[in-house]
């Protein structure tokens, strides 16, 4: 990948509300090359999709809890089952799955303490769990959406 493609991601990751005549004058081009290089970047996949990103603090949703999970079982169905909770749980922001002694990782965003015993009952109301603890966040020291181009 070139540089100037580089820095072109760079800056979009920081603002992708911004216009091609001010991308284009911080990467010294013309708005159409500019252009033109944003569409190929699309096109090529290495832009998914430009969204707004929302004030946590706005929306009461101002900590993450961190819930680990340890399953009953690793067969299809379950699996299945837990991949669409997780999709149709709003609440759940991120989910991994983990090797070692935790088999998930859910990042959740919630109000408070009580919205977290509600989101936890629900839970395990819908699937067999062997444990789930969670881990209320005390400060958020970094949450970026910015990916390191170090690799490209």
């Amino acid at each position: 990948m070139k540089e100037i493609d580089k820095k072109i991601l760079q800056i979009l990751q920081e603002n992708g509300e911004m216009s091609m005549e001010e991308l284009g004058s911080k990467v010294n081009l013309s708005p159409s090359p500019c252009y033109r290089r944003v569409k190929n970047l699309k096109d090529a996949g290495f832009i998914d999709k430009s969204v707004a990103v929302l004030n946590k603090q706005k929306l009461n949703l101002e900590r993450p809890y961190f819930v680990h999970i340890k399953t009953t079982s690793h067969n299809k169905e379950w699996t299945d089952q837990f991949k669409k909770i997780v999709k149709e749980t709003p609440q759940i922001v991120e989910c991994h799955r983990l090797m070692g002694e935790v088999d998930y990782l859910l990042k959740v965003r919630l109000k408070n303490s009580e919205s977290y015993n509600e989101f936890y009952f629900d839970l395990i109301n819908k699937i067999d769990f062997a444990s789930v603890s969670g881990f209320p966040s005390l400060e958020e020291l970094k949450e970026t959406t910015v990916l390191p181009l170090d690799y490209v």
